[in-house]
Protein backbone atom coordinates (compact mmCIF):
# COMPACT_ATOMS: atom_id res chain seq x y z
CA UNK A 1 0.00 0.00 0.00
CA UNK A 2 1.32 3.34 -1.10
CA UNK A 3 0.56 6.54 1.37
CA UNK A 4 -0.11 9.45 -0.35
CA UNK A 5 0.23 12.80 1.37
CA UNK A 6 -0.73 15.90 0.44
CA UNK A 7 1.71 18.51 2.00
CA UNK A 8 -0.08 22.11 2.17
CA UNK A 9 1.72 25.33 1.62
CA UNK A 10 0.14 26.62 4.65
CA UNK A 11 2.76 24.52 6.12
CA UNK A 12 5.76 25.68 4.45
CA UNK A 13 7.71 26.73 8.03
CA UNK A 14 7.51 23.57 8.79
CA UNK A 15 7.19 21.88 6.24
CA UNK A 16 10.74 20.05 5.84
CA UNK A 17 10.56 19.12 9.23
CA UNK A 18 7.74 17.18 8.65
CA UNK A 19 9.21 15.69 5.28
CA UNK A 20 11.91 14.26 7.69
CA UNK A 21 9.81 12.89 10.59
CA UNK A 22 7.46 10.90 7.88
CA UNK A 23 10.95 9.93 6.35
CA UNK A 24 11.86 8.35 9.63
CA UNK A 25 8.82 6.80 10.28
CA UNK A 26 8.55 5.11 6.53
CA UNK A 27 12.47 4.01 6.82
CA UNK A 28 11.46 1.80 9.93
CA UNK A 29 7.53 0.80 9.39
CA UNK A 30 6.80 -1.10 5.71
CA UNK A 31 4.74 2.27 4.77
CA UNK A 32 5.75 3.77 1.05
CA UNK A 33 4.55 7.22 1.67
CA UNK A 34 4.11 9.47 -1.52
CA UNK A 35 4.00 13.27 -0.87
CA UNK A 36 2.46 15.54 -3.35
CA UNK A 37 3.39 19.41 -2.52
CA UNK A 38 1.05 21.98 -2.19
CA UNK A 39 1.49 25.17 -4.18
CA UNK A 40 2.12 27.37 -1.36
CA UNK A 41 3.05 31.10 -1.88
CA UNK A 42 4.34 29.94 -4.93
CA UNK A 43 0.96 29.28 -6.61
CA UNK A 44 -0.08 32.27 -4.44
CA UNK A 45 1.78 34.42 -6.48
CA UNK A 46 0.96 33.30 -9.77
CA UNK A 47 -2.61 33.72 -9.50
CA UNK A 48 -1.64 37.34 -8.05
CA UNK A 49 0.26 37.63 -11.92
CA UNK A 50 -2.71 36.18 -13.98
CA UNK A 51 -5.21 38.36 -12.50
CA UNK A 52 -2.88 41.47 -12.63
CA UNK A 53 -1.61 40.80 -16.26
CA UNK A 54 -4.61 38.92 -17.67
CA UNK A 55 -2.79 35.48 -18.18
CA UNK A 56 -5.12 32.46 -19.69
CA UNK A 57 -6.74 29.87 -17.55
CA UNK A 58 -4.17 27.22 -19.48
CA UNK A 59 -1.20 29.49 -19.02
CA UNK A 60 -2.45 30.20 -15.19
CA UNK A 61 -2.55 26.46 -14.96
CA UNK A 62 0.42 24.85 -16.19
CA UNK A 63 2.06 27.61 -14.10
CA UNK A 64 0.61 26.60 -10.94
CA UNK A 65 1.08 22.92 -11.32
CA UNK A 66 4.88 24.27 -11.45
CA UNK A 67 4.38 26.06 -8.32
CA UNK A 68 4.16 22.97 -6.89
CA UNK A 69 7.39 21.98 -8.19
CA UNK A 70 9.11 24.55 -6.30
CA UNK A 71 7.27 23.98 -3.24
CA UNK A 72 8.89 20.38 -3.42
CA UNK A 73 11.72 20.88 -4.28
CA UNK A 74 12.11 23.55 -1.21
CA UNK A 75 10.64 20.57 0.88
CA UNK A 76 13.21 17.88 -0.44
CA UNK A 77 16.19 20.16 0.28
CA UNK A 78 15.36 19.60 4.31
CA UNK A 79 16.21 16.31 3.53
CA UNK A 80 19.10 14.63 1.44
CA UNK A 81 17.65 11.20 2.06
CA UNK A 82 14.10 12.33 0.13
CA UNK A 83 14.10 11.59 -3.84
CA UNK A 84 12.12 13.75 -5.72
CA UNK A 85 10.79 11.90 -8.82
CA UNK A 86 8.17 12.75 -11.87
CA UNK A 87 7.27 9.65 -12.86
CA UNK A 88 4.30 6.98 -11.98
CA UNK A 89 6.33 4.19 -12.38
CA UNK A 90 9.91 5.57 -10.39
CA UNK A 91 7.17 5.14 -7.46
CA UNK A 92 7.95 1.82 -6.52
CA UNK A 93 12.19 1.85 -6.50
CA UNK A 94 11.88 5.50 -5.14
CA UNK A 95 12.35 4.34 -1.31
CA UNK A 96 10.40 4.58 1.58
CA UNK A 97 9.49 8.09 1.07
CA UNK A 98 9.35 10.48 -2.13
CA UNK A 99 8.28 13.70 -3.24
CA UNK A 100 6.05 13.77 -6.50
CA UNK A 101 6.47 16.71 -9.17
CA UNK A 102 3.20 16.42 -10.82
CA UNK A 103 4.13 18.26 -14.19
CA UNK A 104 4.91 15.58 -16.55
CA UNK A 105 1.98 13.34 -15.25
CA UNK A 106 -0.43 16.11 -15.46
CA UNK A 107 0.71 16.78 -19.47
CA UNK A 108 0.48 12.93 -19.91
CA UNK A 109 -3.18 12.76 -18.66
CA UNK A 110 -4.75 16.50 -19.03
CA UNK A 111 -7.77 15.53 -17.81
CA UNK A 112 -8.23 18.22 -14.63
CA UNK A 113 -9.77 21.34 -15.71
CA UNK A 114 -7.74 24.37 -16.01
CA UNK A 115 -9.47 26.78 -13.31
CA UNK A 116 -8.59 27.94 -9.95
CA UNK A 117 -11.41 25.20 -8.70
CA UNK A 118 -8.36 22.45 -9.22
CA UNK A 119 -5.85 22.91 -6.90
CA UNK A 120 -3.10 20.63 -5.39
CA UNK A 121 -6.03 19.04 -3.42
CA UNK A 122 -7.77 18.06 -6.30
CA UNK A 123 -4.38 16.94 -8.26
CA UNK A 124 -3.40 14.80 -5.15
CA UNK A 125 -6.94 13.08 -5.42
CA UNK A 126 -5.89 12.40 -9.24
CA UNK A 127 -2.55 11.34 -8.31
CA UNK A 128 -3.52 8.90 -6.05
CA UNK A 129 -6.21 7.36 -8.40
CA UNK A 130 -3.03 6.98 -10.38
CA UNK A 131 -1.58 4.83 -8.20
CA UNK A 132 -4.20 2.53 -7.33
CA UNK A 133 -5.03 4.44 -4.19
CA UNK A 134 -9.15 5.33 -2.64
CA UNK A 135 -7.68 7.70 0.05
CA UNK A 136 -5.25 10.65 0.77
CA UNK A 137 -4.33 12.68 3.55
CA UNK A 138 -4.07 16.38 3.18
CA UNK A 139 -1.71 18.23 6.19
CA UNK A 140 -2.71 21.82 6.68
CA UNK A 141 -2.41 23.57 9.97
CA UNK A 142 -5.82 23.69 11.21
CA UNK A 143 -7.73 20.55 13.01
CA UNK A 144 -10.02 19.66 10.27
CA UNK A 145 -13.25 21.30 8.59
CA UNK A 146 -15.00 23.62 11.21
CA UNK A 147 -18.77 24.07 11.44
CA UNK A 148 -19.98 27.76 12.17
CA UNK A 149 -19.28 26.98 15.85
CA UNK A 150 -15.87 26.48 15.19
CA UNK A 151 -16.10 22.49 15.74
CA UNK A 152 -14.39 20.14 13.66
CA UNK A 153 -16.34 18.11 11.52
CA UNK A 154 -15.54 14.49 11.90
CA UNK A 155 -16.89 13.25 9.22
CA UNK A 156 -19.03 14.29 5.93
CA UNK A 157 -20.00 12.93 2.44
CA UNK A 158 -18.26 14.75 -0.94
CA UNK A 159 -22.44 14.97 -1.97
CA UNK A 160 -23.12 16.96 1.08
CA UNK A 161 -19.94 18.92 0.30
CA UNK A 162 -21.51 19.60 -3.15
CA UNK A 163 -24.72 20.39 -2.34
CA UNK A 164 -24.09 22.86 0.41
CA UNK A 165 -21.22 24.71 -1.52
CA UNK A 166 -19.37 24.38 1.60
CA UNK A 167 -15.52 24.70 0.97
CA UNK A 168 -13.36 24.66 4.60
CA UNK A 169 -10.04 24.17 3.70
CA UNK A 170 -9.77 22.27 0.72
CA UNK A 171 -10.64 23.18 -3.11
CA UNK A 172 -13.56 23.79 -4.96
CA UNK A 173 -13.23 20.87 -7.29
CA UNK A 174 -12.39 18.00 -4.63
CA UNK A 175 -15.82 17.01 -3.67
CA UNK A 176 -17.10 16.31 -7.39
CA UNK A 177 -13.74 14.50 -7.76
CA UNK A 178 -13.79 11.92 -4.84
CA UNK A 179 -17.47 11.27 -5.20
CA UNK A 180 -17.11 10.84 -9.55
CA UNK A 181 -14.05 7.93 -8.35
CA UNK A 182 -15.96 6.62 -5.08
CA UNK A 183 -12.40 8.47 -3.13
CA UNK A 184 -11.66 9.67 0.28
CA UNK A 185 -9.65 12.12 2.09
CA UNK A 186 -8.45 12.59 5.56
CA UNK A 187 -7.71 16.11 6.37
CA UNK A 188 -5.51 16.53 9.63
CA UNK A 189 -3.46 18.89 11.10
CA UNK A 190 0.19 18.77 9.95
CA UNK A 191 1.60 20.71 12.77
CA UNK A 192 0.67 18.06 15.26
CA UNK A 193 2.84 15.46 13.85
CA UNK A 194 1.39 12.43 16.39
CA UNK A 195 -2.23 12.91 14.41
CA UNK A 196 -0.59 11.83 11.06
CA UNK A 197 1.13 8.62 12.89
CA UNK A 198 -2.38 7.98 13.84
CA UNK A 199 -3.81 8.45 10.45
CA UNK A 200 -1.26 6.08 9.18
CA UNK A 201 -1.62 3.39 11.63
CA UNK A 202 -5.93 3.61 11.41
CA UNK A 203 -6.29 4.80 15.19
CA UNK A 204 -8.86 7.62 15.96
CA UNK A 205 -7.22 11.02 16.14
CA UNK A 206 -8.76 14.74 15.73
CA UNK A 207 -9.19 14.95 11.98
CA UNK A 208 -12.16 15.40 8.71
CA UNK A 209 -12.62 12.40 7.06
CA UNK A 210 -14.24 13.02 3.51
CA UNK A 211 -15.81 9.65 2.63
Amino acid sequence: MTGVIKLGGSLLSKGRELVQFLREYADRTAHQLVIVPGGGPFADAIKTIAIQEGVSDDAAHWMAVLAMHQYGLFLADGDPAVPTIELLEDVPTAGPLCILLPYAILRADDSLPHTWDVTADTIAAFIALKLGERSFIKLTDVDGMLDEHGTVIERIQPQELIETGFRGSIDAALPRYLAQHHMSCVIVNGTVPARILEILEGRATICTRIE
